[in-house]
């Protein structure tokens, strides 16, 4: 692995420990919609591990894999801690089951959101990737198959983009988060992790 690419992983790796001491500076209430949004920030932080050993590991594909799970969860976390009604809250809560379709949670993310400068941001970044790695997988096996002899190849760039994609997921559920939870100033230094790892 060139240095470039081991440097960037150790700024996601530090940025997101950093996004977890803050979250964790506070206690949070027991009711369902903070228990789910706690839960699946639980399981990005652990996923987000799991891309940066497997990526250390030389095993990218699967890192990619994860990656598009970081970036479903992070839309649920959205949405369950802006828009999604209590019926459909506790509805989730017993049963595991999402009453909405992806598109029509995108629309009610958008909508939570559209005056928050900092998701307007990060999402019109992030636009075209989120699209790209929901296909990554189909594209790439495509690919392995026209010209078997080169292999799945995974370029610096490439690899650095699904990190980045990953960790501004997770620190823009962070941030929003922590605001719903009126911890404002946790919040924009959240926010503030986001603009130093994307310089």
């Amino acid at each position: 692995m060139k240095p470039r690419v081991a440097d960037h992983l150790n700024k996601a790796r530090a940025t997101i420990a950093e996004v977890a001491r803050i979250v964790n500076l506070h206690k949070y209430p027991d009711d369902p919609r903070t228990v789910l949004v706690r839960g699946l920030m639980a399981t990005l932080d652990q996923h987000h591990r799991g891309v940066l050993l497997l990526i250390d590991s030389g095993v990218v594909g699967s890192a990619y894999a994860l990656v598009r799970d970081i970036i479903r969860c992070a839309r649920f976390g959205l949405w369950i801690n802006s828009r999604a009604p209590s019926d459909h809250i506790l509805s989730l809560y017993r049963e595991g089951e999402f009453v909405l379709s992806i598109p029509e949670m995108n629309k009610d993310i958008e909508a939570a959101y559209q005056g928050d400068p900092f998701f307007v941001e990060l999402r019109d970044r992030l636009a075209a990737k989120l699209d790209r790695y929901s296909r990554e997988t189909i594209v790439r096996v495509g690919h392995f198959h026209l010209d078997p002899k080169s292999g799945l190849n995974h370029q610096d760039e490439e690899v650095r983009d699904a990190v980045t994609t990953a960790t501004l997921c997770i620190v823009m559920l962070a941030s929003k988060f922590l605001a719903t939870q009126k911890h404002a100033v946790e919040s924009k230094q959240v926010e503030a992790l986001a603009t130093a790892y994307a310089k």
